[in-house]
């Protein structure tokens, strides 16, 4: 079997990171367990890898010509293939690393290269850096598409977003939703009892998880108190980095739900599971809607949850044409649509079956790892 020498680079990497790269560190392991041999590189200190077959490299710079430079070291232009994990904001110079952008689209007409585009570029704000910001990632975009990569994309929605900056590219590009960085542990006794702790004397438990960043927070604090304002019966079990800050804030508002909201603080992948198999509803609400790049949604799904989230500007088709998720009209509706759950068991245990079904027919990481190394991509790559 023919092998190949995978360079990734990142903005990010464990521990301490976001979705992007915990993503990558999938990635690197799926192609490495594929027989393929793979370098991430990555701003800063970095761990050697636990991985057989995975080297990882610490740049010196973030992504500026000392970088540039080291890149090109290791890369042999004519068998290598690169994989850019490309969030604009974190590639430095405060967000508009034009530079390199034209380095990748110079690399781009001698070797193989890929960007995966975990996000475009930041919508217009009425701020004058964020207003530079925007414009500027908006002629990142157009630079990378210009070297004719090929293209993957988060979700189906950032076609629409970057095809006016690559037509061509943009058209041929692939869509890989990202799969859960969360793989379901089979341990009963642990889910029941991470089921007791949270659950006081209720009937119910209802799940978060996440990062509890700003806008998803506004939006999960009115759904909690709508929840446990309405349901004596109910608890809220809250989990991710950031949830007991999160706690400690909606409980300083409503002293009352002591004893029924509790936040676990950042969690090993294990115990995440265990929280997550043991809610009967896991309730996930973002401004934008659901959308196939979101990790804290693709965790429950792998799960086996009953999800509730909501539908958006953002929102893809397989979401309602799956059925995998009970997708409220509005965030505003987030209640009602637990609620129903709650009162109807036999409608939750139909959701977990499909969730369960779904996220291993289409979004588990071997499907990402296929199209990497798929005879469709490697004759585009040589065409």
């Amino acid at each position: 079997m023919t092998t190949h020498r995978w360079h990734i680079i990142t903005p990010e990497l464990p521990p301490g990171c976001g979705g992007v790269g915990d993503y990558t560190v999938q990635v690197a392991g799926g192609l490495a367990a594929g027989g393929e041999t793979v370098c991430v590189h990555a701003p800063g200190s970095v761990s050697s890898s636990p991985i057989a077959g995975v080297d990882y490299v610490s740049l010196p710079d973030r992504f500026g010509p000392a970088s540039q430079r080291a890149l090109e070291a290791r890369i042999d232009r004519a068998s290598s293939r690169v994989l850019v994990q490309y969030v604009p904001a974190v590639f430095g110079r405060r967000g508009g690393n034009v530079g390199f952008c034209r380095w990748v689209r110079s690399l781009a007409r001698h070797t193989d290269v890929r960007i995966m585009f975990h996000e475009p570029y930041l919508y217009f704000r009425w701020r004058p850096d964020h207003i530079f910001a925007a414009f500027a990632q908006r002629s990142m975009a157009r630079v990378l598409l210009e070297g004719r990569p090929i293209v993957y994309l988060s979700t189906e929605t950032w076609r629409r977003y970057l095809s006016p900056y690559g037509s061509e590219a943009v058209a041929a590009a692939v869509t890989l939703p990202i799969p859960s960085a969360v793989p379901r542990i089979d341990c009963p006794e642990a889910v029941r009892a991470a089921r007791s702790a949270a659950s006081a004397n209720a009937d119910f438990v209802v799940g978060h998880f996440g990062t509890y960043g700003r806008h998803i927070e506004r939006l999960l604090f009115r759904t909690i108190a709508d929840l446990l304002s309405s349901e004596r019966r109910v608890a809220v079990l809250c989990t991710g980095a950031g949830s007991d800050r999160f706690v400690s804030s909606m409980l300083s508002a409503y002293p009352a739900f002591r004893g029924r909201l509790v936040g676990t603080g950042r969690l090993s992948a294990r115990d995440v599971s265990v929280n997550l198999q043991a809610c009967d509803v896991v309730v996930q609400p973002y401004p934008d809607g659901v959308t196939t790049r979101r990790t804290s949604v693709m965790a429950a799904l792998a799960n086996g949850c009953a999800v509730v989230t909501c539908d958006g500007p953002l929102t893809e088709s397989v979401w309602r044409d799956s059925g995998c998720v009970c997708l409220a009209s509005s965030v505003g509706r987030l209640g009602d649509a637990t609620r129903d759950l709650l009162a109807h068991p036999a409608a939750r245990a139909a959701l977990e079956a499909r969730a369960s079904v779904t996220y291993a027919a289409r979004f588990d990481l071997r499907h990402t790892i296929g199209t990497l190394l798929g005879p469709a991509m490697r004759n585009r790559a040589s065409a």
